[in-house]
């Protein structure tokens, strides 16, 4: 492999950068003038000085931008201030990924990520704007393989996209995102009467739920929505040893996974999708370890009585046979119960004592009640099982989570007891794959961890 020029992006990378930075200082400026009370004029100049800012970064980042192939190497310069160079061998990256929003769409060209195992987003290579045919020469130069015909193919339908996104756990993030907003029109708008904010406001219990029940319901809708942009169009493919996963809707991403380089896949029971016998498959790969749970999925819905089928279909390495786990003794019930449930009586109560109300107190008994349920469902979920070349460990906290990892691929594998635990002959035991996922399970007889661990030993 030859050395050749540095070459610049792109020039549609001038317009991708100059917006997105200008969206950045439009929003920070815009925010900060208003909480001053800052008037229209001088807003709508602040505003327009952000939009200008950010065409200038787009285009001095631009000039400033170039990479190039240097023998088994690609090289990446950037920064206008303080320059960066980056090296990564063609040995080192583990999948070429692109995406396409609509600005590259209207100019017919792709963002293009360099994935490198352990590395975190500020350490990926990223080409905001190629053409497709340059995409396609580097991911040749580096070593990637060209789409070729499937050998397996599975598309995520509208039934399943509408299930998929009515069952996912998103409502965290939606909570979050609304808690954002809240805060932040509660500072711009004023919301206040006699000297109480728009929450304090709500004085009886009816009101209070009232009052939960429409956030949640905003979280879930917004939820939802969201869920419906990230997997529109879902498909994963397998095809010379390769996995490709396109998805989204606005923004079309296209990831690719070796499946050498695949350490691992999770099978993950919601509290939603558990008890209709649904669940989500996600990879475990270094190089996709730092990304969030929607870039590693590889299916975001399949019926759980089909999970290992499918798995076998695409990662054949991680192909087992029907079989039982080792699960807890008997005795180590009261283990996994305890905790939670004492959770659930301190939280309620302390919910009672904020409240001062004495209705207030049955949340104790009943929160109690609910961490002994989830104590429960973790006792009769957890265990482990050696399948060949495959290690298979199962916990359940909120979401029912069961890991299938190659055994010679694990980063860890750890055997822990504490004093109460060797005094009833119990042991956790816990594996951690590359991209430093772990799966562990809890109270397990002493004699069957220490064999497990005996074998995870051996193959290591």
């Amino acid at each position: 492999m030859t050395s050749e020029a540095p070459r610049h992006l792109h020039p549609a990378a001038i317009v991708v950068v100059a917006v997105r930075s200008s969206l950045q200082l439009f929003g920070g400026i815009v925010l900060v003038a208003i909480v001053r009370g800052s008037g229209p004029g001088t807003t709508a100049a602040l505003a327009l000085a952000g939009i200008a800012g950010g065409a200038l970064m787009g285009y001095f980042g631009w000039r400033k931008t170039t990479y190039w192939i240097d023998g088994p190497a690609l090289h990446f310069r950037s920064g206008v201030f303080t320059p960066d160079e980056k090296i990564v061998p063609s040995a080192r990256v583990q999948g070429v990924d692109t995406a396409t929003g609509p600005l590259q769409r209207a100019f017919g060209v792709v963002e293009l990520r360099v994935q490198i195992p352990g590395a975190s987003d500020a350490d990926e290579i990223v080409l905001s704007a190629v053409t497709h045919e340059e995409a396609a020469r580097l991911r040749e130069a580096l070593g990637q393989p060209a789409p070729a015909e499937p050998d397996e193919l599975l598309r995520l339908g509208m039934r399943d996209l509408l299930l998929a996104a009515a069952t996912g756990p998103q409502i965290s993030v939606a909570l979050s995102a609304l808690a954002g907003v809240y805060a932040l029109f509660n500072n711009v708008i004023d919301f206040e009467k006699d000297g109480e904010g728009l929450i304090a406001r709500l004085d009886t219990a009816q009101e209070i739920a009232i009052g939960v029940a429409a956030v949640l319901f905003a979280a879930y809708v917004l939820a939802f929505l969201a869920a419906i942009v990230v997997f529109s169009g879902f498909e994963v493919r397998r095809d010379a040893g390769v996995l490709r996963i396109r998805r989204g809707l606005f923004q079309r991403r296209a990831t690719t996974i070796p499946l050498a380089r695949v350490d691992g896949i999770v099978i993950v029971e919601g509290l939603a999708r558990g008890p209709l016998g649904l669940a989500a498959l996600r990879i475990e790969s270094a190089a996709h370890g730092s990304e969030k749970a929607a870039g590693r999925t590889l299916l975001p819905l399949v019926r759980r009585p089909e999970a290992e089928a499918v798995i076998a279909r695409l990662v054949p390495s991680l192909a087992v046979e029907p079989g039982a786990l080792e699960r807890p003794p008997p005795r180590a019930l009261r283990r996994f119960v305890l905790v939670p449930s004492l959770a659930g009586l301190v939280v309620g109560g302390a919910f009672a004592l904020v409240l001062g109300a004495a209705a207030a107190w049955i949340a104790a008994p009943v929160l109690a009640l609910l961490g002994a349920l989830v104590g429960l469902r973790g006792y009769r979920a957890a265990g482990v099982r050696m399948a060949g070349s495959v290690v298979v460990v199962r916990e359940a906290r909120l979401a029912r989570r069961t890991l299938l990892a190659r055994r010679h691929r694990l980063q860890e594998h750890a055997l822990r007891r504490t004093p109460l635990q060797a005094r009833a002959a119990l042991a956790d035991l816990r594996v951690t794959v590359g991209s430093g996922g772990q799966g562990r399970a809890r109270h397990l007889e002493r004699g069957t961890a220490e064999a497990a661990f005996a074998a995870l030993r051996r193959a290591a």
